[in-house]
């Protein structure tokens, strides 16, 4: 027919119209997608709009993906598929895997030989997103070889088409940035405005009202623990308070509620299913017209001492970002508040509250190491104050012989000989040493014979009898014997014999032969064997605590595994400076005479004086060094 259209043909017209329509549709929906990249203000929805344009942007792409990195380290989520509404297809999630791995540009294929740009399988690609060298996401398209796909202009696209994401990522990681700034600058602020108040009622409003101007609330309210309550201490813009209002009531109910529950509450709930009671804030609510309140707990060395109350109208909720700013600041600002309140109080409150709380760490749960430290502590008293000990005067000790005698020179002369030294073991009379004896024998002769002479003369005066010359000539005689006898005496003392049986402490003349003596030197000195005492040097500050009678033991240097008993038999009250001290010397007997013995020995000798505590043993010389000093120093 003219005119019409002829069957089995297509009309030209119409395919022509189709084909506008078709490309309008597309043209409408691209400026769509890009209205929407232009106006995406997070990752996701960034992602959602950019992967249709750039899947379009790529000849023969069948499917993609964008995958970005979670909150958790280490994993990462599906942000945007293409088509829209279908799942990730094996070959994408395997390259997702590499791609993560390897953190560059990957490209997969079947196993028939991926990567030939004319090969009939698909072909996968991925490409990561890295911001600062962090893997924050990834790219993923599956290529269909059948329209000859370039792999090298695909690669380049998705580089390029890549700035996108990255942009967003950066504008995200710059918004955090700036909320961890701004948390950080309100939480330094709110410190320097606490620190710069030493009351803590002053510091509590000034961060109340700073708190209230900064994050926009109608009222902000501090409260701390009393006697397991909380008790408002602090209201914005209120510098006093009843603490019997309507107000200060319910807002130390919902401080109580949120302490009782160590939780944040928010009222009213973001979740109508979170299971926290809020009963105290909606009563705070409906009562006072507070649109929105945030409760936040102090929470301080393990545990909760109070909490913060924000309140804010209808048309201004909390968001998440106030939220955790709010959160930050209550964890600086509790601390430091907690501080100044401790030290706000009366010395003697303070005093009972450290006396309490240590009593309740000693006696509750935990805090191990402080009971073992208390029960070793009350052990360690216990044990001092019940152990006894002997208590023990010691001093330094020397032996010395009951009886020491001294064997001197009887006349002026030299040294014949010398046996005996000092050391040795004598017995009686045996002859210690000699002086030379020939001037004596000489003058011996002259008188025997200045006595021969006056016999003589004494014989021819008897013959001629005058008897006044018999008298002088017998004087005479009799003068003669005196000398002969005085020089035979000294004669016999010219040897020097031990007067008993004993030792030889002192005197040593083997090296002195031929020297000179006087009359009267003392040449050796003699201790018996059997008889010894034991000479005690006691220290002033316990010659008080000495009495004759007392036992002790004796140990000298030359016999360190053996003790010797011994009895205090005299104390001298003669004293003797020494040594940077001044002792006294006491006298005391040995009980048991040992052969090893030898005066002269030295040690250490211990009077038993009685029992007594041990502390104050370890302690007498500390305590008696204290009181000197203090009487010394004291009025």
């Amino acid at each position: 027919m003219e005119g019409g259209v002829r069957e089995g043909t297509v009309d030209p017209s119409r395919s022509n119209r189709s084909r506008t329509e078709e490309r309008s549709q597309v043209s409408f929906l691209e400026q769509a997608l890009w209205k929407r990249l232009g106006e995406a203000g997070t990752l996701a929805a960034t992602a959602e709009a950019w992967l249709p344009l750039q899947c379009r942007m790529i000849p023969g792409v069948g499917a993609g993906v964008v995958v970005v990195a979670a909150k958790d380290a280490g994993s990462f989520l599906p942000a945007a598929f293409w088509p829209e509404g279908q799942a990730t297809t094996a070959a994408l999630s395997a390259i997702v895997g590499l791609a993560i791995t390897e953190k560059r540009g990957v490209v997969q294929g079947d196993d028939k030989g991926a990567g030939s740009p004319r090969h009939p399988g698909g072909i996968s690609i991925a490409y990561p997103v890295v911001v600062d060298d962090a893997l924050h996401g990834l790219v993923a398209i599956e290529l269909d070889a059948a329209v000859s796909p370039d792999l090298r202009t695909a690669m380049r696209q998705l580089q390029w088409g890549v700035a996108w994401l990255r942009d967003q990522i950066r504008r995200d990681l710059a918004g955090t940035q700036d909320h961890l700034l701004t948390r950080t600058r309100l939480a330094l602020d709110l410190v320097a405005i606490a620190l710069e108040h030493e009351d803590f009622g002053a510091a509590g409003r000034s961060v109340a009202a700073e708190l209230a101007v900064k994050c926009e609330c109608d009222r902000v309210s501090l409260g701390f623990l009393n006697n397991g309550s909380a008790t408002v201490r602090a209201i914005s813009h209120s510098a006093q308070f009843g603490k019997n209002m309507n107000l200060v009531r319910m807002v130390a109910a919902a401080m109580d509620e949120a302490i009782d529950q160590r939780a944040l509450i928010l009222f009213p709930p973001a979740n109508e299913d979170e299971a926290v009671a809020v009963r105290a804030h909606s009563e705070l609510a409906h009562a006072h017209g507070a649109g929105h309140i945030f409760t936040v707990p102090f929470f301080v060395n393990d545990h909760y001492v109070g909490a913060i109350v924000f309140e804010r109208p209808e048309d201004r909720p909390f968001d998440q970002r106030m939220i955790d700013l709010l959160d930050c600041v209550a964890a600086v600002q509790g601390p430091i508040l907690e501080e100044k309140r401790q030290n706000d109080r009366w010395i003697i409150v303070k005093v009972w509250g450290s006396i309490v709380e240590h009593a309740k760490r000693l006696l509750g749960p935990g805090y191990h190491g402080r009971k073992l430290a208390v029960a070793a502590t009350v052990a360690v008293v216990g044990f001092f104050y019940f152990a006894t000990g002997e208590y023990r005067v010691t001093a330094t000790a020397s032996i010395e012989g009951m009886i020491q005698r001294a064997v001197v020179a009887s006349f002026d002369g030299y040294i014949k000989e010398a046996p005996a030294r000092a050391g040795d073991t004598v017995e009686k009379d045996q002859i210690l040493a000699a002086l030379d004896d020939r001037d004596l024998a000489l003058e011996r002769l002259r008188w025997v014979t200045e006595r021969q002479k006056r016999l003589y003369e004494y014989d021819r005066a008897v013959a001629v009898r005058d008897r006044a010359e018999i008298k002088i000539i017998k004087t005479q005689i009799e003068q003669t014997d005196a000398q002969i006898r005085l020089i035979d005496e000294q004669l016999a003392r010219s040897k020097l014999h031990a007067p008993f049986d004993g030792l030889v402490i002192a005197g040593d003349l083997s090296q002195s032969i031929g020297a000179a003596v006087g009359r009267g030197e003392v040449l050796f000195e003699i201790a018996p064997l059997n008889a010894y005492r034991v000479i005690l040097r006691v220290d002033e500050s316990q010659i008080a605590e000495i009495e004759v009678g007392q036992p002790g033991q004796l140990l000298v240097s030359s016999l360190p595994h053996e003790t010797f008993p011994f009895v205090v038999d005299k104390i001298t009250p003669v004293a003797r400076a020494g040594e940077g001290r001044t002792t006294f010397r006491v006298e005391a007997r040995l009980g048991e005479i040992s052969s090893r013995l030898r005066p002269g020995m030295e040690g250490v000798g211990k009077v038993d004086i009685d029992e007594r505590r041990l502390i104050w043993i370890w302690t007498r010389t500390m305590l008696d060094w204290i009181r000197i000093s203090a009487w010394r120093w004291l009025p």
